[in-house]
């Protein structure tokens, strides 16, 4: 069956923000063969491309995109034999993140539970290093398969080649966007491992050091119930800005200040500040409304656009925001969405 290229599709459906007006081209792909197609018709037609997931990180401008759409849709998952304690699992880049966390909790694989409810697909995980409580998706990553724009080519990157950082890699680099991802390898173990330095979790098992696999899936869902919108209702991409990752000298002013901020050492020099702390307790902005965009009232990381938002709105709000953080703190912040342009 021969793949059909559709027209101006409205990218609003397509992204959690529920923004964005029509791609020009818009291919959806279920395997690799398919991915070449799509990519070679961008290339002759001598238009750019965009890579899309599931939307969850995204921010799909008003104007919409002049180009091509990928969307992947890739399936499958292959759970290999168990090894030294570690089993090894195989997931297509297409198939929902939170399902397949599911799958792992049920086989009592440790290692992803603490990524639970996170809205996406599997392949758009490296590319941002999607991280929750206390733990990176890099952490249990073993290899990333892409196909290479420029060669036609499938290739296997190992970890370390992927370059995993906070919320970044390889992927979002210059030489890394020639890298389209069709499958990500996790390795996983058999024995518990619970991980509960997280505040929220520390005080949700008190002093249960043990719970079982299936009990942490549940509190991290309960947790982020708790502070994250449903996304099904508002237009939200969950957490809009990184947490600032700066200088330990930087933020001396700050910390003797306000001795509650979180601080989270990154390195020797380095720490990672809790930027919502910082909107909620030091800026006042938890709740912060203008127009249809507003920050979260239970998390103030949390950018919501409501019905009837535009991009343009979004952008201009997160700008005022990061203007406010920076005359208060003299900390920039960064955006953790991307922006399909």
């Amino acid at each position: 069956m021969t793949m059909v290229v559709q027209k101006n599709i409205d990218l609003s459906k397509y992204t959690t923000l529920k923004t964005g007006g029509p791609a020009k081209y818009f291919f959806e792909v279920t395997t690799v063969e398919e991915i070449k197609t799509a990519v070679f018709f961008a290339k002759q037609n001598e238009l750019p491309f965009f890579v899309l997931g599931g939307g969850s990180n995204l921010l799909a401008l008003d104007e919409g995109y002049a180009g091509v759409i990928i969307k992947i849709s890739l399936s499958g998952i292959i759970f290999n034999e168990e090894l030294d304690g570690t089993v090894t699992v195989s997931v297509s880049a297409g198939e929902i993140l939170d399902e397949f966390i599911t799958l792992t909790v049920n086989h009592g694989f440790w290692g992803l539970e603490n990524l639970s409810h996170i809205p996406g697909t599997v392949g758009a995980t490296p590319v941002q290093n999607v991280g929750a409580y206390g733990v990176e998706v890099s952490d249990f990553i073993k290899e990333v398969t892409v196909f290479d724009v420029d060669t036609f080519e499938s290739l296997i990157l190992s970890a370390d080649e992927c370059h995993f950082g906070y919320r970044d890699s390889i992927f979002k680099t210059d030489i890394g966007k020639k890298y389209i991802i069709t499958n990500v390898s996790f390795d996983l173990s058999i024995t518990p491992h619970p991980r509960l330095k997280y505040a929220d979790l520390t005080t949700y098992f008190n002093n249960n050091k043990n719970p079982l696999l299936s009990e942490i899936r549940e509190a991290i869902i309960n947790i982020r119930s708790q502070k994250f919108p449903d996304w099904h209702l508002v237009g939200t991409a969950g957490s809009f800005f990184k947490n600032p990752i700066v200088k330990r000298a930087e933020i001396e002013f700050l910390s003797q200040e306000y001795p509650t901020l979180p601080i989270y050492d990154v390195s020797e020099n380095m720490v990672k500040l809790s930027l919502g702390f910082i909107l909620d307790k030091i800026c006042g902005l938890k709740g912060y409304k203008d127009n249809h965009v507003r920050l979260y009232e239970k998390q103030a990381l949390v950018l919501v656009a409501e019905s009837g938002s535009t991009s343009t709105e979004i952008e201009n709000f997160s700008s005022m925001i990061a203007k406010k953080v920076f005359k208060k703190t003299n900390l920039n912040i960064e955006l953790e969405v991307t922006k399909i342009k």
